[in-house]
């Protein structure tokens, strides 16, 4: 039952104070203490909405032995808000590790799903929907970064990277040389008052940055299913099929090239279907 003892996973606006659901709001207002990352930036939600509750801190700084004091709350029969600074916590946020350790002792931990720049960048941004890969901030050093970029390659799916204006122009010129001057998404400001959605090729977006610095988060989009069919041999790959079309299931077939070539399943299957009515 709520407000009974547990660990509250509480979401919060990422922009606009009115994205909050009412059972936030009263999930806020009944628990025993509230953990954020920030308790300045977290305090003018609960002014905002008058929550007269003191509020902790637990983030990316927070210790094992601040975990363990927080279990000990728990244990005692307490109820625990946690929230982030602003979204859905633990989407890039801390958390991850307390709520491991509520598992472990088996603590009733509660969702209290809303606002997520992740969701709401993605679903705005116009791309491919089905398959996503979340970055989140791409590491601090350059061989991270570097090795994380290649492995995005090898994938059939829309990337999403949170970035901060500061290294807004790092970023773009990075994937611009791993992947050309392909046409990407940047969602800046979600749901406040200088929202802004842009949708160009990177070249184009760094002359306009250049001209007119951008500021604010931002989330960077972009799919990669045509990315990956470049330096493709599709003859090779038309040859391949053409062996096997006779012997196996198409099915059994386009599971092989797909994962042989790294291509779409969809084009695989496609390439197949042609292959047998030209046999």
């Amino acid at each position: 039952m709520e407000n009974t003892q547990g660990l509250y996973l509480v979401s919060t606006p990422i922009g606009n104070l009115e994205d909050i659901s009412h059972r936030a709001v009263r999930i806020l207002n009944s628990v025993d203490m509230i953990y954020c990352e920030d308790t300045r930036v977290s305090k003018k939600l609960l002014n905002h909405y008058q929550i007269k509750k003191q509020l902790l801190l637990y983030n990316d700084f927070s210790s094992e032995l601040s975990r363990n004091k927080i279990l000990s709350k728990l244990m005692e029969g307490k109820s625990v808000a946690l929230i982030s600074d602003a979204g859905t916590p633990l989407i890039s946020d801390p958390g991850y590790k307390l709520v491991k350790l509520c598992r472990q002792k088996k603590i009733p931990i509660y969702t209290i799903p809303g606002p997520s720049a992740l969701t709401s960048s993605v679903i705005i941004s116009g791309l491919p929907t089905d398959k996503i890969y979340f970055l989140g901030f791409l590491p601090g050093t350059a061989s991270k970064r570097k090795h994380e970029l290649q492995k995005i390659k090898k994938l059939d799916a829309t990337i999403v990277i949170f970035e901060s204006a500061k290294k807004i122009h790092k970023t773009l010129n990075e994937i611009q040389n791993y992947f050309g001057d392909i046409e990407i998404v940047i969602a800046r400001e979600m749901t406040k008052v200088f929202e802004e959605v842009i949708t160009n090729k990177i070249s184009n977006i760094i002359s306009e940055i250049n001209e007119k610095p951008i500021k604010g988060e931002m989330v960077i989009l972009f799919n990669t299913s045509k990315l990956i069919t470049h330096n493709v041999d599709f003859v090779e790959v038309e040859n391949d099929i053409k062996k096997q079309i006779n012997d196996l299931p198409v099915k059994q077939i386009t599971n092989m090239i797909h994962m042989k070539y790294n291509l779409p399943k969809k084009m695989v299957y496609d390439l197949c279907l042609k292959s047998k009515k030209t046999k």
